[in-house]
């Protein structure tokens, strides 16, 4: 990870806090929150080049919606940890 440390990069992302960070020109955005019916919601969403909602899940706890974002190619066809190196965390 550039610019951060991956260790606390996961412990914010496992709390469901707000990051931005950037992947080969992108800038994306995550946060996980807790919905009024008592669900959790975990989102990914591209801010730029254009802004939209890329992936979410919802209905599971923190660590299984934490896991599931790890494991989805959501990153140009790769997962999370095959660019992780690449990625640089642009609001800690």
């Amino acid at each position: 990870m550039i610019n951060g440390n991956i260790d606390e990069f996961m412990d914010k992302l496992w709390d469901g806090e707000e990051l931005i960070y950037t992947y080969n020109g992108k800038k994306y955005f995550s946060q996980g929150y807790n919905l009024d019916n008592g669900t959790y919601r975990f989102e990914v969403q591209l801010w730029e080049p254009q802004a939209d909602v890329l992936w979410s899940i919802e209905g599971l706890d923190r660590q299984q919606s934490r896991e599931a974002f790890l494991n989805e190619p959501l990153f140009e066809g790769k997962k999370f940890w095959e660019i992780e190196k690449e990625i640089e965390w642009v609001d800690y």
